[in-house]
């Protein structure tokens, strides 16, 4: 009988999908700004070593003051390379420590990657303190108090609840790259109007941050929530 119990276990266990839509559209969307993080940090390690910039393609403040840049770009890479994989059932189910051990190198380079994107600005852009850098610390400290939440939920027990707030950090997170898609939506729309796109852009470089961080938010709590039995049960 246990052994009918244990084959019928593992039957299920290699049946859970590894829900590569999702963990696919993720590595997608994290790729975009960490797959430029690997040139600029190749470029910045190489020039370190050989004393000077090696490339005009990298700004060379990078190579003036690196230390910054050297932890967002190192953290949001490992963002990158772990985050998505905690979206797939499969991978909990089978291989639990190493979903485990992912876990943690996403929750550590996602509270790196927020607060050293304050103090990159600081190195690259000291003097702009506008609504910009605001929007920016806002998002930060969102990213930060979503981990906060998902992590104490996790120690104690609480799965569900933890993966709600894992989602909800993760659309925190991607405000940094919503506003590229909103900026290709407004050129779509209105790039005929060169006045039009002008104000967009500004209002966008000042308030894109928030309106990503409220339209990410307003996405995953009517698309993901509403929607138990098609998505949250992914998780």
């Amino acid at each position: 009988m246990s052994e009918v119990i244990s084959s019928n276990s593992s039957s299920k266990i290699n049946k859970i999908a590894f829900n590569w839509p999702v963990v696919g559209a993720l590595l997608f969307l994290t790729a975009i700004p960490a797959l430029p993080a690997v040139f600029i940090l190749t470029m910045l390690i190489i020039g370190m070593l050989s004393g000077g910039a090696v490339s005009s393609l990298v700004n060379a403040v990078y190579f003036e003051m690196p230390a910054a840049i050297l932890v967002h770009g190192s953290s949001g890479i490992l963002f990158f390379l772990t985050m998505p994989f905690q979206f797939s059932p499969a991978l909990r189910m089978k291989k639990l420590r190493w979903h485990k051990t992912g876990g943690r190198i996403a929750f550590i380079s996602g509270y790196a990657m927020a607060l050293s994107g304050i103090w990159m600005h600081h190195v690259l852009s000291p003097d702009d303190l506008g609504m910009r850098y605001v929007s920016l610390v806002i998002m930060s400290m969102a990213m930060c108090a979503a981990f906060s939440l998902a992590l104490w939920h996790i120690t104690q027990r609480n799965i569900a609840a933890h993966g709600k707030w894992m989602i909800r950090a993760v659309a925190i997170t991607l405000a940094a790259i919503t506003p590229l898609f909103i900026e290709g939506v407004i050129y779509l729309l209105f790039g005929a109007f060169d006045s039009i796109i002008s104000i967009l852009n500004q209002w966008l470089h000042d308030y894109g941050r928030l309106f990503a961080i409220t339209l990410n938010l307003a996405f995953v709590e009517y698309f993901v929530f509403n929607k138990p039995l098609k998505t949250q049960a992914r998780y």
